[in-house]
């Protein structure tokens, strides 16, 4: 309960980062345990205790405990690809399945969002980093399937930058460009906020400026219930990983592959089953924060290509089926 991870979990993980750290000489002092260095790191990582006070509480000095930290981190963030992966195959149905079960709204694969890593202002241009919120942070663009796993994680951008640029220069966004039937092998799509742009394999609601329809307004409603597990999977990930809560770290280029650890420990630990899970979303909820920012929201008339025309398209076509299952409710 205090390192916020089952045991269960805990002894899958064991091996899988014995695997990664060997020790490349034997000369020397022995290495601190792997089962030692884990645990030390997600408490870290649980609470916002500090290092020094984590050092006394697992015996370890300062320095050593920060050596563990970046040796933990640095394993973790090697077997990202392999935690954090697109569905495909039999998956795929699965998760349509379950989205369809929240609204109704069909071929949905992921629900994508943007939440704030608050960090404390970095010596170099701290200015980019301040949000709408005017505090320093970092942005974690992930996508989530219904069981609030992380299938896409894109973290690093600072806070100063809109969810549709990052989006924008995600690799996610550049690789359905380059192979867009591998991701979506049937027309499938994922869905945002009014943040993302429309596209043909990603939907976002209609922006309300007193001309919505019925059945506009009826295709927002579905989809912002069927995208709520993104907000209950950054709750999960801010309420498990109290430290995302404000990273104080002096390794500025360590933050997103911390972040990214958290995402790949939250994977792990939604391979188990884990009673307290209602209980960390409770707890985190309030530190999620969006970079939703309408005066950023992609101009429907300027850009025009095939790709968004298709997107507004299928929008058209989702919503008006919707509408129509609606009335003969």
């Amino acid at each position: 309960m205090h390192f916020r991870v089952s045991r269960s979990s805990f002894e899958k993980m064991v091996p899988i980062i014995e695997n990664i750290i060997k020790k490349e000489t034997a000369v020397g002092r022995p290495q601190i345990g792997i089962q030692k260095q884990l645990l030390c790191v997600l408490w870290l990582l649980a609470t916002p205790d500090s290092f020094r006070s984590v050092g006394e509480r697992f015996d370890m000095g300062k320095s050593s405990l920060s050596k563990a930290f970046f040796r933990i981190i640095n394993a973790l963030n090697k077997i990202a690809a392999k935690v954090i992966k697109w569905p495909s195959g039999a998956e795929i149905r699965i998760i349509k399945e379950k989205f369809y079960n929240c609204a109704g709204v069909d071929n949905v694969i992921g629900a994508i969002d943007g939440t704030f890593v608050p960090i404390k202002a970095p010596k170099c241009d701290p200015e980019v980093y301040v949000t709408r919120k005017c505090n320093h942070a970092i942005t974690l663009q992930a996508v989530c399937d219904p069981k609030l796993k992380f299938t896409d994680c894109f973290v690093g951008y600072p806070g100063s930058v809109s969810d549709t640029r990052i989006f924008r220069n995600s690799d996610l966004y550049n690789s359905v460009n380059n192979a867009q039937q591998q991701y979506f092998p049937r027309e499938e799509f994922i869905i945002g906020d009014k943040a993302y742009p429309n596209l043909s394999w990603c939907l976002s609601p209609y922006i309300d400026r007193g001309n919505l329809t019925a059945r506009h307004r009826n295709f927002n409603i579905k989809i912002s219930k069927t995208r709520q597990v993104i907000e209950r999977a950054f709750a999960l990930l801010f309420g498990r990983f109290r430290r995302l809560k404000f990273l104080d770290m002096n390794r500025v280029d360590y933050i997103p592959a911390t972040t990214l650890a958290c995402c790949i420990l939250h994977n792990l630990c939604l391979n188990d089953i884990d009673s307290y899970i209602d209980e960390y979303i409770a707890e985190g909820r309030p530190y999620v924060f969006g970079n939703e920012d309408v005066d950023n929201v992609q101009n429907p008339n300027r850009n025009i290509n095939e790709t968004v025309r298709q997107g507004y398209n299928k929008r058209e076509i989702i919503c008006h089926r919707l509408h129509q299952l609606e009335e003969n409710a």
